[in-house]
């Protein structure tokens, strides 16, 4: 299989898992009123889909060991792992999609991926890194308390201007839009919030399928992580589809409702993540005699979540009509949000 082995090549992987891993979110706004789930199965296909070509093809190449014969010696318990991590991964990132679809990127990211990093640093205590660490997670701590603030005064200021309706005789009065509109942000809280669980946890198993010499590597171990996700969305719909974060119950079939479109969309977002995510992984393997900084190769893929949030303020004007007080809170988590990546990553880098 094909590795790098420059501080270039190295590099340009990592800044490629970052535009990746960052922008893919994007293209599920882009869907429009597609509902995550549905959105999610085009995800979970594509994704394994380019984790098997990778595979198959620079995976299979160059003077490493082919991906094949890095699973006969990496063993079942590795794979196991390999596929374990893709399920964890999986949870947390379908909650964070549901609750992009209810808070939008710029909302819902920093706080899916803050938790996710506290929990990644609680977990990653080590000696000499533990002020940075401290100060990482301080950082991330007041980005969620940040982005939740900046969630519930956007929610508040569209619930005062929201008009009452008036109930016609002999029907139950219809809640405010503006009402709706809280119970809405509140569930897209709640589900960021419990997206950073499973989000913190995945990695100790992914690093334990795929590190070492007698680890999995990048290409078998990014295709077993994607056989856990696809294998996982599958189960994972039959409860989403049916307690409906946002809207109303839905069957399977609802699937094949949607437009080419929709799903093309769906594909390219899959594909993307499975790019970035091999591209992170093999910017994780690059020789520490490149040169290439340990602490780089943590903190660009981290730096996806800040690009993602830039995304959803800048191309899908998110905050755009939301009062001062909610612009300027949004505005201060984006800077603690970069603040709380960067020392994390030089913290867990060592």
């Amino acid at each position: 299989m094909v590795l790098p082995t420059t501080y270039v090549s190295g590099l340009l992987l990592l800044l490629a898992a970052l535009v990746c891993l960052g922008s893919w979110p994007t293209l599920f706004k882009a869907a429009g009123r597609w509902r995550f789930e549905l959105f999610y199965i085009d995800f979970a296909v594509a994704a394994l889909i380019v984790a098997v070509l990778a595979a198959v093809t620079v995976g299979t190449l160059g003077s490493e060991m082919a991906f094949t014969d890095r699973m006969l010696v990496a063993g079942r318990s590795a794979q196991v792992f390999a596929v374990g991590a893709g399920v964890v991964f999986n949870l947390g990132n379908m909650l964070l999609l549901a609750a992009i679809s209810l808070l939008g990127i710029a909302g819902a990211v920093p706080l899916g991926v803050g938790l996710a990093l506290i929990l990644a640093c609680v977990l990653n205590f080590r000696a000499g890194n533990v002020f940075v660490l401290v100060a990482g997670i301080v950082a991330l701590l007041i980005t969620v308390v940040l982005a939740a603030a900046a969630c519930r005064l956007r929610d508040i200021v569209v619930a005062a201007a929201a008009p009452k309706r008036a109930a016609k005789p002999g029907t139950k009065t219809s809640a405010a839009p503006g009402k709706a509109k809280t119970k809405k942000n509140a569930k897209g809280i709640i589900a960021a919030v419990l997206s950073g669980i499973p989000l913190g946890l995945f990695y100790p198993l992914a690093h334990r399928a795929m590190a070492g010499d007698f680890g999995l590597g990048p290409y078998a171990g990014v295709l077993l992580f994607a056989v856990g996700v696809l294998a996982s969305t599958i189960v994972f719909n039959f409860y989403f589809l049916n307690i409906a974060i946002d809207g109303g119950a839905l069957t399977f079939g609802a699937y094949f409702r949607g437009n080419a479109r929709q799903h093309l969309l769906g594909m390219s977002a899959g594909a993307l993540w499975a790019i970035g995510a091999l591209c992170a992984a093999l910017g994780a393997v690059v020789p520490d005699a490149t040169g290439l900084s340990p602490a780089l190769r943590v903190a660009l893929p981290f730096f996806a979540g800040l690009l993602a949030v830039v995304w959803g303020l800048a191309a899908w004007k998110e905050f755009r009509g939301a009062a001062a007080n909610a612009r300027a809170s949004i505005a201060l988590t984006t800077v603690f949000f970069a603040a709380g990546l960067a020392l994390a990553a030089i913290g867990i880098a060592g």
